[in-house]
């Protein structure tokens, strides 16, 4: 088998395992908010768009909710309602700042075996929305993406949504991929269904 091909089937088996939205090249370089202020980000956000990810198929009325512990770790709670049976579903995961000189740059799991993947906050300003995103490559060959459109209500307006977009672009990010999330009819589903919850054990991670 010639070289090319033993790339290009690496690459697949890669990318199907990650199985997100996934382009060739390596990952932008992007910048993140300056002067984060985890404390102003806790509390709930409702996602309005992202690009595909297979742990949120099926899933409207997706939220996220931080909270700041004592640790100056964060507990995340994401919850969704499944589209077809309208059960709840939320999941809690532990996310932690690895250099406090990057405080937008956080880490996050939900599983005690998984290791910590980036969280990283593109922009905010608290209050209205914030946009967030991770990308990891596979030796500058091709490169896996996820991102999130968050906001304090359960809709957006299009011209911020549109300012966003028109930002990520211009750091080399391709916004196509977005899917609007559908947030209607949501009041009274959320907070039935089954929860997830990771073991203490990733709070020994710094």
């Amino acid at each position: 088998m010639a070289l090319a091909q033993i790339l290009l089937l690496v690459v697949c088996l890669y990318t199907a395992t990650n199985a997100q939205t996934v382009h060739w090249g390596p990952c932008p370089e992007v910048t993140v908010q300056q002067d984060f202020n985890v404390t102003s980000y806790m509390g709930t956000w409702y996602e309005i768009q992202k690009f595909p990810a297979a742990f949120q198929m099926m899933l409207k009325c997706t939220e996220a909710t931080y909270d700041l512990l004592e640790d100056s770790h964060v507990q995340v709670v994401n919850k969704g309602v499944n589209i077809y049976t309208n059960v709840a579903t939320q999941i809690k995961g532990d996310a932690f700042v690895p250099n406090p000189q990057e405080p937008a740059k956080l880490k996050v799991k939900f599983f005690w075996w998984q290791p910590p993947g980036d969280y990283w906050v593109l922009s905010t300003d608290y209050k209205t929305y914030a946009v967030v995103y991770t990308c990891s490559d596979f030796f500058g060959l091709s490169r896996t993406e996820f991102a999130w459109v968050l906001s304090r209500e359960r809709t957006l307006d299009a011209d911020t949504v549109a300012t966003i977009e028109k930002n990520m672009q211009d750091m080399g990010i391709d916004t196509s991929p977005f899917e609007v999330t559908d947030q209607t009819g949501c009041d009274g589903q959320i907070e039935l269904g089954l929860e997830l919850e990771i073991p203490r054990i990733s709070r020994l991670v710094p």
